[in-house]
């Protein structure tokens, strides 16, 4: 019994193969083999990436890079400060509490301290110190945003799968 193997001739999109008779289904054209992947198209010579698809997994990338320079933190006090998601809401409120405590002239409490990433507590004497902290965050996360933004918006500009699949997310974190 022969096996045959089939791509839509409009869009290059895999049909299947089949196998028995030799005529070929209405709308099809033979090729030589399936794609690796279902969502690879015939190119009317080989099996090829579509340009959206090589580009969303492209942002994806850039998205999780996002997230470990987001990990990684950021050097203050000679520490290691985490400036995830959740960190970024404790950092803003106490950065407003700060500020509440300048603007009210009302005492910062003693001993207050900022545990870091590597679980050692920052000495946070008084409140400028502390809207230091807040500010510092709001600026690197806004910093990555940034690199994030450029490099999503680089990647959204190009046109050619290969130059998409090759550009370099890791430049400027």
């Amino acid at each position: 019994m022969m096996r045959a193997f089939y791509a839509d001739a409009a869009s290059g999109r895999w049909l299947g193969v089949y196998t028995g008779g030799l005529e070929t289904p209405p709308g099809a054209i033979a090729v030589p083999s399936g794609p690796d992947d279902g969502r690879q198209v015939w190119n009317g010579t080989a099996w090829e990436w579509p340009v959206d698809i090589i580009r969303a997994e492209k942002i994806a990338a850039i998205e999780r890079r996002f997230e470990r320079a987001l990990e990684a933190g950021l050097a203050f006090g000679g520490k290691a400060l985490q400036i995830r998601p959740q960190d970024q809401i404790n950092l803003t409120t106490m950065g407003n509490e700060a500020r509440w405590s300048v603007a009210a002239n009302a005492p910062w409490p003693a001993g207050f301290a900022w545990r870091m990433a590597d679980d050692s507590f920052l000495s946070v004497p008084d409140a400028a110190t502390m809207i230091a902290l807040a500010e510092a965050e709001k600026a690197e996360v806004y910093r990555l945003n940034q690199v994030k933004w450029q490099h999503i918006d680089a990647v959204r500009a190009l046109t050619e799968a290969g130059v998409i699949a090759d550009y370099d997310i890791n430049a400027a974190w």
